[in-house]
């Protein structure tokens, strides 16, 4: 679903611009002013009368209807369309300046067990940025073009409606008591979807354009890796202090992308370090012994159990 957008348009003396639907909050010396237009939600518009620019941001579907659980094209179109009466300015051909495709997905364990057990590659160059305050409940990657955000709907629900709004997202499919979880695409350079030209307004509900939002944000997802974890044995026996520890360590290494084989090299040479007249070659060849025999023990899960692949498969199928 298309939810935050920002967006420029020019407009002409003979557009009679209907400024008295709009709440002024403040003028700039620039020329620049920042106004709010209210409905469930206030979206800003900023316009500039000389130079006959005029901007809009925010949440389309907050503004709509209160809440972005839900939110397909065709509610998208009736509430441009309502803006576009408003203003008497064809938004349409609005240039797209940023603007966030995501989907919202039913999964089985809190969202923030997915969100934490998620990172990058090396290759991809994204930045993680999380706040403290969201207690992993929120995480973000980003590069130059995109933010790759990932967080708990369902908390967000909670945190931000009252109870009447609650039961109208009742109606859309939402459980009180399920487990929610949002991945969004915040495009912050529009045009590298498109071989670096702009997109309009109108590009936002083109079927074809709809797939392309689709597949890219499947392709931004699998620029995340989700950790996989080595599998706790179940005998006692197999679970000494030391059989914690290396389990701890190589289950760690794995999920910053190394093999046991670095690990065990790592460890190898921690060992070789120390000075000889501390630890002799017999010492430090049966210290390697040991090492071996704790990491034999070890054995990965072949899937991650945090992976949303399928998940999300299904919530974009499920997108109109």
């Amino acid at each position: 679903m298309i939810d935050y957008i920002s967006t420029t348009t020019s407009f002409s003396g003979k557009d009679n611009t209907f400024l008295t639907h709009l709440q002024l909050e403040a003028v700039y010396n620039s020329g620049w002013r920042k106004c709010r237009l209210e409905g469930c939600e206030k979206l800003a518009v900023r316009i500039h009368p000389s130079l006959q620019l005029l901007r809009l941001e925010g949440s389309i579907s907050y503004y709509w209807q209160g809440h972005n659980f839900s939110f397909d094209r065709k509610q998208f179109v009736e509430a441009i369309n309502h803006i576009k009466g408003l203003l008497n300015v064809d938004l349409w051909k609005s240039t797209i300046n940023a603007f966030e495709y995501g989907v919202i997905m039913q999964v089985q364990m809190k969202p923030k067990e997915y969100i934490r057990h998620h990172y990058s590659a090396t290759k991809e160059k994204l930045t993680l940025n999380e706040k403290p305050k969201d207690k992993g409940q929120f995480r973000w990657w980003s590069d130059k073009n995109v933010s790759l955000k990932m967080y708990d709907a369902g908390r967000n629900i909670q945190m931000k409606q009252g109870l009447e709004r609650k039961e109208i997202i009742t109606q859309s499919g939402w459980k009180e008591a399920g487990e929610y979880l949002k991945l969004e695409a915040h495009y912050l350079r529009p045009e590298c979807l498109n071989k670096g030209r702009g997109l309009y307004l109108y590009n936002l509900v083109n079927p074809d354009w709809h797939r392309t939002f689709k597949e890219d944000l499947y392709l931004q997802y699998k620029r995340l890796i989700p950790m996989k974890s080595i599998i706790t044995p179940t005998s006692k026996k197999d679970l000494t202090t030391a059989d914690i520890l290396i389990i701890t360590m190589v289950e760690e290494a794995v999920n910053e992308g190394r093999t046991i084989e670095q690990v065990k090299k790592a460890i190898y040479d921690k060992i070789n370090s120390i000075a000889n007249r501390i630890l002799t070659k017999p010492d430090k060849d049966f210290r390697k012994a040991q090492v071996r025999k704790l990491l034999s023990n070890i054995k990965g899960a072949t899937e991650s159990i945090y992976d949303l692949s399928n998940e999300l498969q299904k919530a974009l199928e499920a997108d109109k």
